[in-house]
């Protein structure tokens, strides 16, 4: 009786024990959120001071330029650290978009130096599609989806969805080359090679930069839907938000305004 009281005993100090060492393991593991936690906060208050004004950064102009730069442009601080592999990757395409519709101006001034006025209305609208396109490819998808991302917003996504589809379809266009298009795209290309053979090259290797772009939007898109799913967003919210602030606006043109 003596020894089963004992073993009792012991089994019972074992038991406290054990209680005594979860409670310390539990009150541990809380210590270290906390202090996790609070380093977070302390290099948010940190960046927010450094950052906080949101002074225009991008695009980066020299200092000496009678322009300066339009917005403020921080992936690192604005994007939540998930999301920001999927919007430099954006920002990456849209970069290579402005070098395809340099690159595709630089084909077409070749050929109306070479071939004179025959190409003279692509030549133009190369000139006009690069410096309306360059701007707005940045203000309508990639800021459009920089801003859904950052201030988790549903009606963005479905901007950026709408603006990102047209790029895609403008991507195609490009590609073909529909002549005096302003796109030295694969039909001007081979129309070219018979008068000349560089110039001709130079705009297949043009179509392929084009068709380069649709595929890798066509692989950001379903990427960025995804994400876009995953974060619990949908038709529904994005129609909220937008009746939102189209009814603390003045009219319709303000609230996609400030979408932007």
């Amino acid at each position: 009786g003596i020894n089963a009281e004992s073993q009792y005993g012991n089994d019972e100090t074992i038991q406290k024990q054990k209680m005594v060492e979860d409670e310390f393991r539990k009150r541990e593991e809380d210590l270290e959120r906390r202090e996790r936690q609070l380093r977070e906060e302390q290099k948010r208050l940190e960046d927010a001071r450094v950052y906080g004004d949101r002074v225009p950064n991008f695009p980066p102009i020299p200092s000496f330029f009678p322009c300066t730069p339009c917005v403020y442009h921080n992936i690192d601080f604005d994007i939540p650290p998930e999301h920001q592999t999927t919007v430099r990757r954006v920002f990456y395409h849209w970069q290579f978009t402005v070098f395809c519709y340099l690159f595709n101006f630089v084909v077409c001034f070749g050929m109306i130096c070479k071939l004179g006025t025959d190409v003279g209305s692509t030549f133009g609208l190369s000139i006009l599609f690069a410096a309306l396109f360059i701007p707005l490819s940045f203000l309508t998808w990639y800021r459009m989806l920089y801003n859904a991302v950052r201030q988790d917003s549903a009606m963005r996504y479905m901007l950026f969805f709408f603006t990102y589809g047209f790029q895609i379809l403008s991507s195609i266009i490009s590609a073909l080359g529909i002549p005096d298009g302003g796109y030295a795209g694969w039909i001007t290309s081979f129309q070219t090679l018979s008068k000349n053979k560089l110039l001709g090259v130079l705009g297949i290797i043009n179509s392929l930069f084009w068709v380069g772009n649709t595929l890798i939007a066509v692989y950001l898109i379903m990427q960025i839907h995804k994400t876009y799913r995953s974060t619990g967003q949908s038709m529904e919210k994005a129609s909220g938000e937008f009746a939102a602030s189209a009814g603390s606006s003045r009219n319709f043109g303000q609230a996609v305004l400030r979408s932007l």
